[in-house]
């Protein structure tokens, strides 16, 4: 629709961002559309039970590095030699 509304509607799924947009315009006679999307974001975040403004959560998707450590760091830090000699 608009850069405002893109800025809103980044991570909306499709469905969520066209509800969104429909609601806007229906707003934007009244005042700046601006204030419309800040209105129906606040809205739409009041209307989910969760209260999350994104359908898809930050950092999803990824693939998993592999199972965690077997044991925890060393209490004393890394090992590396107190002294150590340039040659």
């Amino acid at each position: 629709m608009s850069s405002i509304t893109d800025l809103y509607t980044k991570n909306y799924s499709e469905d969520r961002r066209k509800e969104f947009e429909k609601r806007v315009r229906e707003l934007s006679g009244d005042m700046s559309e601006e204030s419309a999307a800040d209105l129906v974001a606040k809205q739409m975040r009041e209307e989910r039970k969760d209260g999350g403004m994104i359908d898809k959560p930050l950092g999803s998707g990824g693939v998993k590095s592999g199972p965690p450590p077997k044991s925890g760091p060393d209490p004393q830090g890394l090992k590396v030699p107190l002294k150590q000699v340039k040659q």
